[in-house]
């Protein structure tokens, strides 16, 4: 059951990047950088870490590009600690509710390194590596050419986790 989800999943996301592209064609062509960072929050354990992310904006809609989450080790029960490295490749469809608010849903993959370690006890240590897939949504705030976003973002995969990071983006045109 989980493949074929994962399968459901990977075919909705690339039928939906398909669609958004053929409709960027179609729409006035602005290119941009946009680079951007802010302080995350996992949800699962409520781990605070910062998050970074640098994108291609292909016109006003469309962009994707990188992000990094990290989360250094914080306790989440006694004596035991995690950390998280959260690596993503994520697009974004922008859809413009006003002059200066913006609605994106948000797809892409997804590459986790949790390590986990007892402090106290014995010092031991686990360390779980996986590939996911993200989905989410967020919004964003425009002041010329800097943003405030807010942004909802949960993985699908081995180590399925929920995360919100608020920021701010500057859009290098």
């Amino acid at each position: 059951m989980q493949v074929f989800k994962s399968l459901f999943i990977i075919c909705f996301t690339l039928l939906s990047q398909i669609t958004i592209s053929q409709e960027t064609e179609n729409k006035e062509s602005e290119q941009s950088y946009i680079v951007g960072f802010g302080p995350t929050f996992e949800l699962n354990d409520g781990l605070t870490g910062v998050n970074g992310r640098f994108y291609y904006g292909v016109n006003e809609s469309f962009c994707f590009g990188p992000e990094i989450s990290y989360f250094p080790y914080q306790e989440v029960d006694k004596g035991y600690e995690k950390s998280i490295l959260d690596l993503n490749l994520n697009a974004h469809y922008i859809f413009e509710l006003g002059e200066k608010l913006g609605f994106y849903p948000l797809s892409g993959i997804n590459y986790s390194i949790e390590n986990e370690r007892l402090v106290k006890e014995t010092d031991e240590s686990e360390k779980k590596k996986e590939f996911g897939l993200n989905y989410g949504a967020g919004l964003h705030y425009k002041f010329k050419n800097l943003f405030l976003f807010t942004e909802f973002k949960g993985i699908i995969g081995d180590l399925n986790d929920e995360f919100i990071t608020i920021g701010l983006i500057y859009n290098f045109l």
